[in-house]
């Protein structure tokens, strides 16, 4: 369905936007779409198995396994799911300064049923920008606390 690969410049520390993303259960705090988020199994110190529950036109609810790769690089993969065929990208993170992260992101999804083009454009072109955002400010929360 949809190969995205994004690069942005953070206004956040590299540290607390790591923070942001592997705080994976805080994430319907600042992501709109997402209406649950809980840890399911840790076979690593370096993994977690996430469960989402997600509501994009209806409530879709699906595993993915994160690897940790250092403080730079966050993978994951889908373990499970009854909408996403494929589910699968990676954050990679730069610091430039203290206050600057190089953000480098990339997703490649694939759903079970067609989708009409409307709804894919939603998610990767509409959302992405706003999940971004979220990222950020949650990040910059962190910074300054």
């Amino acid at each position: 369905m949809a190969e995205v690969v994004r690069d942005k410049m953070m206004q956040v520390p590299a540290d607390a936007l790591f923070k942001a993303i592997t705080e994976f259960e805080k994430y319907p705090q600042f992501l709109k779409e997402v209406t649950g988020a809980k840890i399911v199994k840790q076979p690593a110190t370096n993994k977690a198995w996430v469960q989402f529950e997600i509501e994009v036109v209806k409530k879709f609810v699906y595993i993915l396994e994160f690897t940790l790769k250092g403080k730079e690089e966050i993978h994951w993969k889908l373990i499970e799911s009854d909408f996403f065929k494929k589910n699968e990208g990676k954050w990679v993170l730069t610091e430039t300064n203290k206050q600057q992260t190089q953000v480098h992101y990339e997703l490649d999804v694939a759903v079970v049923f067609m989708v009409p083009a409307w709804i894919a454009k939603k998610l990767t072109e509409v959302n992405l920008p706003k999940m971004f955002e979220g990222f950020e400010a949650r990040a910059k929360e962190i910074s300054h606390s």
